[in-house]
């Protein structure tokens, strides 16, 4: 009975498949399709990049339409609404030589119907200004544009890019592959966005910097500073190793490894309510034990920023502190810690 459901949904999933292929239009870049959008409807159309570079898809209509982007293997890449003029969609993703990418379109509801037409674009990426530790560069950007810049170190440590200004930006970091790294909105003062990240020696990055939307445009100044990451000498990557903090203090530390841990314990010499937290721009998580490596507490982003916070009642011992980082990521944070 098994084998004959497992055949039976095999051939539903090869049935869906082939009726997908028939349903899907081919638009190529450059060109534009026309199309009429019943009720309900999903179009969908496959295009074909010949070259690096970006993909960008619009619709032309009366109706309020939304875009969404897949890859060859039907995996989510990026969706829009009103990108578009009035309430059409515009939607560009970043896309690889040779791959095909899908896009779904349809009404923003399931009762907007009426003729449309759909155009696919490709832009290439523009040559990226270099960036230096200790320096800033001014420029601005129109509605619609971005602006490219690269950092290359020369040893392994943290890269800061930053603007300032009353723009509202984003930046969003690659790789020397153009795989996004991390993004950042409004991390700076103000709406100004702010990337503070891992980077290594003789690897090149690249940070991409545009309005928070469509419409955002005007001057910026972009800073870049980097800071070497010190020799290991600690290692407090044990309980057994764990380093004495003290009241008033921070303590830096660094995740070097998406796995590892930094431990630290304080001796409590009356009960009080005992107050530790991390400062950081990665996402930290922290645990509390007590003198026997018995858990007592845990906590996630009760700080500030997706930071680390416990606040407990203890007695007077020795306590364990354990920082951990929540999504896998490496870099830099510093520890607090306070009684009352």
């Amino acid at each position: 009975m098994t084998r004959k459901l497992f055949i039976m949904a095999a051939i539903v999933l090869l049935c869906a498949g082939g009726i997908f292929a028939q349903n899907t239009r081919e638009l190529r870049l450059g060109s534009s399709l026309s199309g009429n959008l019943r009720e309900g409807d999903e179009h969908w159309f496959s295009i074909r990049s010949s070259e690096f570079g970006f993909i960008v898809v619009e619709t032309t209509s009366d109706m309020d339409t939304w875009l969404e982007a897949y890859d060859a293997y039907r995996d989510f890449i990026a969706s829009d609404d009103d990108g578009g003029d009035d309430y059409n969609a515009r939607l560009e993703i970043l896309a690889d030589a040779g791959q095909t990418y899908l896009f779904l379109m349809r009404g923003f509801n399931d009762e907007v119907s009426g003729p449309y037409r759909i155009w696919a674009g490709f832009r290439p990426i523009p040559a990226a200004t270099e960036l230096f530790s200790g320096s800033s560069l001014s420029g601005s950007f129109d509605a619609g544009e971005d602006r490219w810049y690269s950092f290359r170190p020369a040893q392994t440590g943290y890269v800061i890019v930053e603007t300032t200004g009353d723009t509202d930006t984003y930046l969003t970091a690659y790789d020397a592959s153009y795989n996004a790294i991390t993004y950042n909105d409004d991390g700076g003062d103000g709406f100004n966005a702010r990337i503070e990240m891992f980077a290594e020696a003789g690897k090149t990055y690249y940070f991409r910097l545009n309005g928070y939307d469509d419409d955002e445009n005007g001057p910026y100044r972009l800073w870049t500073s980097f800071e070497v990451i010190p020799p290991d000498t600690d290692r407090n990557t044990e309980r057994i190793r764990a380093l004495t903090i003290r009241l008033g203090e921070g303590f830096t530390g660094y995740l070097r490894t998406s796995s590892e841990s930094r431990w630290y314990r304080y001796d409590l010499t009356r009960q009080a309510q005992f107050i530790v937290q991390t400062r950081s721009a990665i996402d930290t998580v922290m645990y509390l034990y007590d003198s026997f490596g018995n858990l007592i507490t845990e906590d996630d982003d009760s700080g500030e920023d997706n930071n680390a916070m416990i606040s407990e009642r203890l007695n007077a011992g020795t306590y364990y502190i354990e920082v951990k980082e929540y999504s896998g990521q490496t870099g830099r944070f510093s520890v607090h810690a306070e009684i009352r």
